[in-house]
């Protein structure tokens, strides 16, 4: 997990904060992760209403007001003793010093909806959140904060973390993960386009990608989304895509190195076939940025394994 910014001070325990957008599961989080811990676990909202630490309340959002500077003078001589666990959909306002770790959750927007409707979120409040999910705002947010650094953990419950663990038998369980590593170039991107006939100017204007607010020309998403079928057929020759569920989370740039991971979560066999279902998520290489996930389901032929020859990978 990346390390925040405590400035150097030395602290008998971290300090943690769990962010993310109502919904996603940080008090949940939070909560059971203290209470494992022995940690003290402060929820900023709930210490807000106890506290009296707002400036009255909002109609249109059905919240109260927070008052930051009040908060951070309650939280001030807390937060130096360490060992405390934060649960707040923010970070902005917090001093870098406070954290040695933040992490941010996200989840599918979908599941989100559900969650936020059955709490009773309607109208701008709901499409609030809903928006600040779908555009990574709090992940920015933390990111933009200069050492503040984030770990993501997307789809709580489906590939909750970085899982780089061999397959440690020939036939496929429940639980291994294939692997597969790729740097996108140019050509890929010319290739993909000349097949596909997506021509759009984003993955070949480099001035004009800036100017829409990336970093460099993009790689076409459906194109590093084609590494999950190779990567399963690799293994399992013959194999048939079912069904693919995708979830675009980040950009992916000309000249990155994307990894993808396909794990095993469900199998079954019928009439000599086997259907499999895969949590399926791409990360860019030697960091923890998740850009794209979701979740496959393929017919294999058989569940022994082939290893790809050298020439395959």
């Amino acid at each position: 997990m990346a390390e925040g910014a405590n400035n150097g001070t030395r602290r008998p325990r971290p300090n943690l904060l769990i962010t993310g957008t109502p919904g996603t599961g940080k008090s949940t989080t939070a909560s059971a992760l203290a209470e494992a811990t022995n940690f003290r676990y402060i929820c900023v909202g709930d210490l807000v209403k106890e506290k009296t630490l707002h400036d009255g309340w909002d109609d249109q959002f059905e919240c109260h007001v927070i008052n930051e500077d009040l908060v951070c003078d309650e939280l001030e001589d807390i937060m130096e003793g360490g060992g405390v666990i934060v649960d707040y959909h923010g970070c902005d306002f917090f001093p870098e010093r406070w954290f040695d770790r933040v992490v941010v959750l996200q989840t599918e927007n979908s599941v989100l909806y559900d969650r936020l409707t059955k709490r009773g979120y309607s109208g701008t409040k709901l499409a609030n959140n809903i928006e600040c999910e779908i555009f990574q705002v709090l992940l920015e947010e933390a990111r933009d904060s200069e050492a503040m650094l984030a770990k993501t953990f997307l789809q709580r419950n489906v590939l909750v973390s970085r899982c780089l663990s061999s397959v440690t038998s020939s036939t496929l369980k429940v639980g291994d993960v294939l692997r597969e590593a790729r740097v996108y170039s140019s050509e890929d991107v010319k290739s993909y386009a000349e097949v596909s006939h997506d021509w759009n100017p984003l993955h070949f204007d480099q001035e004009l990608a800036r100017k829409a607010g990336f970093e460099n020309r993009l790689v076409h998403g459906m194109l590093v989304s084609s590494m999950f079928p190779r990567i399963i057929s690799s293994h399992f020759p013959g194999a048939v895509y079912v069904s693919q569920t995708l979830h675009f989370r980040s950009p992916v740039y000309v000249g990155d190195e994307i990894l993808g991971l396909v794990q095993a979560t469900a199998l079954r066999e019928t009439k000599n076939k086997y259907i499999v279902k895969f949590s399926t998520k791409c990360i860019k290489n030697h960091s923890e940025l998740v850009v794209l996930d979701g979740e496959a389901t393929a017919v294999l032929p058989s569940l022994e394994l082939l290893q790809p020859s050298s020439s395959e990978r």
